[in-house]
């Protein structure tokens, strides 16, 4: 194994934009490890520490031009309205805009990504760092251009750059999870879980805290860079029922686990918007989805990931309170 080198002089000056709970862990581990990390959001929250937030629309390359002027790392964890226009319209401008002002300043690259452009189905099992890009999906080819723009900013103008990605989400207030939407939010109400899918495949989830974490331990690596990673992620992979049988017994709901109808899910699709962009992606949930964060443990070993029941309790207490 390579003897890690850490990138943790101390005018180092890490700004996250976007922030989110991918962000917010991140910034608490780096300012942890005596580096300066700045959130930047559009809205900040209302009474922030002095210096740990500002106020920056990503959009706008101008302003991320000034706001990275003394960045040592520029880290993307926002996260887009999940609408495929949306997305077509506004992610390669604030790749681009990230990408020349990482350059303008000398400042590394740090992206938090999915597993939309992993592709042709079906997907391999278990899903590694050298899966093929060749998404299956609009939002995925969305991903998979913007991937190539940073690579491209690497071989071409010398951009020091990582792309870390992660399964599905979960954890507490996770409020953007499967398991917290369609089945965990409904066994709190008392009610059956359901899943959007086949419940009895194995699938993986990397816990948020954790990947939050992860992501600083390699933006202070500097044999991280010109590479993707997988996030820690727990293993082996379970499957939906099995995890939602524990959270059932948790919060005093039943343990059945529905699938709805599809006449029910296009019904609810011209309601909730979300449900009807996540349509598309259901092909992650209809076949094994497991994900191998092998290369990072190796890189790691020290790094605890969190076990799924560990996981599944936290978000169990949060929605009971």
């Amino acid at each position: 194994m390579n003897t890690l080198q850490t990138h943790t002089e101390p005018e180092a000056f890490h700004l996250i934009i976007g922030g989110g709970q991918i962000g917010d862990a991140a910034a608490a581990r780096l300012r942890e490890c005596g580096q300066r990390a700045v959130i930047a959001r559009r809205h900040p929250p209302e009474n922030a520490p002095v210096g740990a937030h500002i106020a920056l629309d990503a959009l706008d390359a101008r302003a991320v031009h000034e706001a990275a002027r003394a960045a040592s790392h520029i880290h993307l964890t926002l996260g887009l309205p999940y609408r495929t226009r949306v997305w077509q319209r506004d992610w390669p401008r604030i790749v681009q805009g990230a990408i020349d002002a990482a350059l303008a300043h000398g400042a590394r690259l740090v992206w938090f990504d999915n597993l939309y452009a992993y592709g042709p189905l079906p997907l391999k099992v278990p899903m590694r760092e050298d899966h093929a890009i060749d998404p299956p999906s609009r939002k995925g080819r969305v991903r998979a251009a913007l991937l190539r723009m940073i690579e491209r900013a690497g071989q071409e103008r010398g951009l020091r750059w990582l792309v870390a990605r992660s399964a599905d989400f979960y954890g507490p207030g996770v409020r953007q999870s499967l398991l917290h939407v369609v089945a965990m939010q409904r066994q709190a109400q008392g009610r059956a879980a359901w899943w959007l899918g086949d419940a009895d495949r194995l699938h993986s989830f990397t816990y948020v805290p954790d990947a939050g974490r992860a992501l600083a331990t390699l933006a202070l690596d500097d044999a991280a860079y010109q590479q993707s990673w997988h996030l820690p992620t727990a293993s082996p992979a379970t499957t939906p029922r099995e995890l939602l049988a524990w959270s059932a017994r948790l919060l005093g709901a039943p343990a059945k686990v529905v699938t709805p109808p599809e006449v029910l899910l296009r019904g609810l699709g011209l309601v909730v918007p979300d449900l009807r962009e996540a349509r598309e992606m259901l092909y992650q949930n209809q076949q094994d989805y497991v994900f191998s964060s092998a290369k990072f443990e190796a890189r790691y070993p020290a790094f605890r990931i969190t076990p799924y029941e560990e996981g599944i309790a936290a978000m169990a207490r949060a929605l009971r309170a």
